[in-house]
């Protein structure tokens, strides 16, 4: 095409995620331990409650910002679960947590302005920040047991440091920063006038008690919660979220919101109020189930791993093998039919890691562990 499109998106490239998604569809019999989706249905209360919605006839244009009982059934479960308070018009509904990922960095950020990224970190984060002309910057946490490290972080901060982004339990490790690393964050609050993105999406998928940055609400002025129902209700294509945060904030990205999207529809609004009031207590037992199994299995084959204390991946050191991550997963995808997450995905420094999905089936989860294991130890 000789018109000229934007540069900034040209230069955008597809998440490896999905590029790796996409090459294991092409063979046949794959076990895919890639995406990070539930295999449960949505729960049936969470269903009965659209189907009531739509005969209700609600489905005229929502308001922007969100339907004020959604608002309200998020007001109480963030004052029950977390013990935070927020009002009305610090909630903005949206198009899950990259709905709300995107409103927050697009109301804070100038060009020029930095962020600060953990890796290895989500791989949406820089294309948001990038796309608002921000620049990501990133400080390794690989050599800190995947916690945070003051120093590394105070390195890092600039004039133009308008955020960090802080992402527990973790995607990809599925590490939960601990009281020191939280401290850490804290700390860096106390010296510094900047904002902290809290992206909370797996908060409900933990496996042992965790405290969280947002609940300490001395800091709710400077604290942006990003929040989904994709992960702990199995909602992933309902494309359900929402932003807490101060005033000023929700008032720029309901801007966003208003032009970009045009709201969340009503009647998976009245769903996402069900949601909020239904147990997952079994999805979670099942991913720790998972999660259990398969580090019996890599612990008898003792092949390293980062040890997940929530959300539903496992970090696999894979450098016995010495193959970069890329090839690694290629190759266990073309002899062993496992797909993978490479690990330089999500950091150039995790380059000899990959990642695994444990929301698939426990029968694939361990059938995959196992051909992965033979893949690394098989003779070279």
């Amino acid at each position: 095409m000789l018109i000229k499109l934007n540069e900034r998106l040209e230069k955008l490239e597809m998440s490896g995620i999905r590029l790796f998604t996409n090459q294991a569809s092409k063979f046949q019999d794959v076990i895919k331990l890639t995406i990070g989706e539930p295999t449960f249905a949505t729960p049936e209360p969470i269903k009965q409650a659209l189907k009531a919605s739509l005969d209700k006839n609600r489905t005229f244009y929502p308001s922007f910002a969100g339907s004020e009982s959604f608002k309200q059934e998020i007001i109480a479960y963030e004052k029950r679960v977390n013990g935070v308070e927020y009002t009305m018009d610090e909630i903005l509904i949206t198009q899950g947590a990259t709905g709300a990922i995107f409103g927050a960095l697009g109301s804070i950020l100038n060009p020029g302005d930095e962020v600060i990224l953990f890796e290895p970190a989500y791989i949406a984060y820089q294309p948001a920040i990038e796309f608002f002309q921000g620049k990501p910057v990133f400080v390794d946490t690989t050599k800190n047991q995947f916690q945070l490290n003051y120093e590394d972080i105070k390195k890092q901060m600039t004039p133009k440091t308008k955020a960090l982004i802080v992402n527990s339990p973790n995607n990809p490790t599925g590490v939960i920063y601990n009281e020191a690393s939280l401290n850490i964050v804290k700390r860096i609050l106390d010296e510094h006038e900047v904002f902290v993105i809290s992206d909370d999406v797996y908060a409900q998928l933990v496996y042992d008690k965790a405290t969280f940055l947002n609940q300490d609400i001395r800091y709710k002025d400077r604290i942006i919660l990003t929040q989904s129902l994709s992960k702990p209700y199995a909602m992933t294509g309902w494309r359900i979220g929402y932003l807490c945060a101060p005033k000023d904030i929700i008032k720029s990205a309901h801007k966003i919101q208003q032009y970009a999207a045009a709201g969340v529809p009503l009647f998976i609004q009245d769903a996402g109020e069900v949601a909020l009031n239904t147990n997952v207590d079994e999805m979670t037992t099942f991913y720790r189930q998972n999660r259990d199994d398969v580090v019996k299995l890599l612990d008898q084959a003792k092949v390293p791993y980062i040890y997940p204390q929530g959300a539903f991946y496992i970090f696999i050191d894979v450098s016995h093998k010495q193959l970069d991550s890329w090839t690694f997963a290629t190759q266990l995808l073309e002899h062993y039919h496992v797909a993978v997450i490479p690990g330089v995905v999500f950091s150039k420094h995790s380059d000899h890691f990959i990642r695994i999905s444990l929301a698939a089936s426990n029968q694939n989860c361990k059938e995959g562990v196992k051909r992965l294991i033979q893949f690394l130890y098989e003779a070279q």
